[in-house]
């Protein structure tokens, strides 16, 4: 089968190509390729900024439908709307087996001859193994199968801040991320403190459920967090940008004990953490990255049932012949949330 496929070949440059799907293995899925979104990681590569091997074919936020199946495949229809969360897990090297097969050792591995690097949803059509295969159900639109790959890093997030129902947090941020922060926090019954420069992204951030929305280059913004939480701090602080100033002002934000969960990476802003502050609060500070296999699972979950009201997102769709012009909607305008291609 005929696939049109979009290749980056190196910085700022890409093309179209038309390729031929491979035979499926039987344990293999055939989509037709309904959207895919444009992550930041994408755009970092697309720009030089984050190093990377040419030629790379991106586009990991995946949705579309059941094409065809390999012979051990069960559970799927063709037609059947579907979410696409890949990533490798063998199941047999140690961090797969201790719980950690998001850094699974066999995901960067030497690819098949032929294959090119990278996730491959730029395209028409896209094959994968049946366990990156999560059915969507009929209470979304498939487009918003896209939204599966970020929502199981989210959960995951979540899960490792240990924070309880009912407890107080602060989300640094309020880009697609931090929304999708505040509104799991905010199903699983947590006050929630959305912490946002842009006053758009404030107000939309009020409007989709957040408890109180501060702006942090108003003086004393900190004191209005504290305030909030009874004068204790928040059980958990949710990172997901800001640079390394932000990061140690959120060891004051954090109650007695709690955590501070660091999302998002600083690159070559490198903090040095006021150590003390750790060490006489009791305070977690713990990293997070990627998705595992139980909040791929359990994000899907969360996004078919329709529970999550994530209709104030700004999903929009590009066609893929037009890959750079959607590159420069998705840098220039902010109000955007992501950029989805479709061939």
């Amino acid at each position: 089968m005929n696939n049109r496929i979009l290749v980056m070949t190196a910085v700022g440059k890409s093309e179209l190509r038309d390729v031929q799907t491979k035979p499926l293995s039987e344990d293999e899925v055939l989509i037709k390729v309904e959207a895919c979104g444009l992550c930041t990681w994408e755009r970092y590569i697309y720009s030089g900024e984050e190093p990377a091997g040419f030629p790379f074919h991106g586009g990991h936020e995946t949705a579309g439908t059941v094409v065809e199946m390999g012979d051990a495949v069960q559970g799927l229809t063709p037609g059947l709307p579907v979410a696409v969360v890949s990533w490798k897990r063998c199941n047999a090297c140690v961090p797969c087996r201790r719980g950690f097969d998001n850094h699974c050792e066999t995901m960067m591995g030497e690819l098949p001859e032929g294959t090119l690097w990278g996730p491959a949803g730029f395209a028409q059509y896209l094959v994968v193994k049946r366990y990156e295969v999560f059915p969507l159900g009929d209470k979304v639109p498939v487009h918003f199968g896209i939204l599966a790959e970020p929502l199981s890093c989210v959960v995951r997030s979540i899960k490792r801040s240990h924070i309880k129902p009912e407890e107080k947090a602060v989300v640094i941020g309020a880009g697609l991320m931090g929304l999708l922060f505040m509104k799991v926090l905010k199903h699983r019954g947590n006050r929630v403190v959305v912490v946002q420069r842009s006053e758009a992204r404030r107000k939309l951030a009020l409007s989709m459920g957040a408890d109180l929305v501060v702006d942090p280059q108003q003086e004393g913004w900190e004191n209005l967090v504290i305030d909030y939480t009874g004068g204790y701090g928040a059980e958990a602080i949710f990172y997901t940008a800001g640079g390394a100033s932000m990061l140690n002002t959120c060891l004051h934000l954090a109650a007695i004990g709690g955590s501070i969960l660091m999302y998002a990476p600083l690159y070559d802003d490198a903090a040095v953490l006021e150590a003390d502050v750790i060490h006489f609060r009791e305070l977690n500070v713990v990293g997070s990255i990627r998705h595992d296999k139980e909040s791929a699972f359990e994000a899907v979950r969360l996004l078919g049932s329709g529970e999550l009201d994530l209709q104030g997102l700004n999903l929009v769709f590009e066609d893929l012949e037009r890959f750079e012009e959607g590159i420069e909607r998705a840098n220039e305008d902010r109000n955007i949330h992501r950029i989805m291609f479709r061939a």
